[in-house]
């Protein structure tokens, strides 16, 4: 389910009180939100979410969790207190940060996304089919704002062929020049295994970091622009990834992408900071 700019991101949900005569907490039908799942039963008691989606099976659902794809511990951790907690938010010392898009494919690809490629959708997951040499995207007009974050968990099934080959985030992604900057986990023109940030306008990697890459391997991407500058972290490596790219798209696109490879995305998540 898409999440857009719900105001709260609700980890403070409470089960409704008495709003007149007529209704109390303790009433089992009673719907505070209006989404057809009563308060008794609802996740997101406070916001609309009639299909009830969880991508982590926590408490709280996709629609009001303050990081849709990790449990939340109990009580959220939220240094800055913004809404997001410390396990999502790329500034958790720094308020301003908001989600403003997840989707943990349950029903399909999300509403208004541009979409390139073979894409369907299997038992809550995302599933490319690739071609050689073709970019696939998910994508999303960027948010307002001084930094944007986009976030995925990819497995790269199959790399095709025997040049760049992978899979990852992409900002400032351009469809018809195919051009951006992406963090990604691929084999590079020379088959070397790397986690790395690319202009994929320029085909240049930016900067990089061998890990062991292969048909199967499954990693966490986090990557946020703020103007020129990308910081980039990976379940991959321990090793965080920074660089500068000057590449601008005329349409600018931020979303999930693979290149000459067949992958599934479990998640997808769009953050941005004021």
């Amino acid at each position: 389910m898409a999440l857009t700019a719900c105001g709260r991101i609700g980890f403070d949900a409470v089960t409704a009180t008495t709003v007149d005569g007529a209704a109390t907490d303790t009433d089992s039908d009673f719907d505070s939100d209006g989404d057809g799942v009563p308060d008794s039963m609802d996740n997101c008691p406070t916001v609309p979410n009639p299909t009830q989606d969880n991508e982590d099976g926590d408490r709280f659902g996709d629609a009001c969790d303050p990081c849709p794809p990790y449990p939340d511990p109990d009580p959220v951790i939220d240094s800055d207190g913004d809404g997001v907690s410390d396990m999502c938010d790329p500034h958790p010392a720094t308020p301003g940060d908001s989600i403003v898009m997840f989707d943990g494919f349950d029903i399909g690809l999300p509403s208004g996304a541009l979409v390139n490629g073979n894409w369907s959708i299997a038992n809550g997951i995302a599933v490319v089919t690739g071609a050689l040499n073709t970019f696939a995207t998910v994508t999303f007009a960027p948010p307002t704002g001084s930094a944007e974050t986009i976030a995925t968990h990819m497995t790269l099934d199959n790399l095709i062929g025997s040049s760049g080959r992978g899979g990852g985030v992409v900002h400032q992604w351009d469809q018809a020049t195919s051009g951006g900057a992406a963090c990604v986990v691929a084999l590079d023109d020379s088959s070397a295994p790397v986690y790395a940030i690319v202009d994929d306008a320029t085909n240049n990697v930016l900067t990089s970091d061998s890990v062991a890459v292969a048909d199967g391997t499954a990693a966490s991407l986090v990557s946020t622009r703020t103007g020129q500058s990308y910081h980039c972290v990976s379940t991959i490596d321990t090793m965080a990834l920074d660089a500068t790219d000057s590449y601008t798209s005329p349409t600018p696109q931020i979303g999930i992408y693979t290149r000459s490879a067949t992958a599934h995305f479990d998640w997808m998540m769009i953050i941005a900071t004021q």
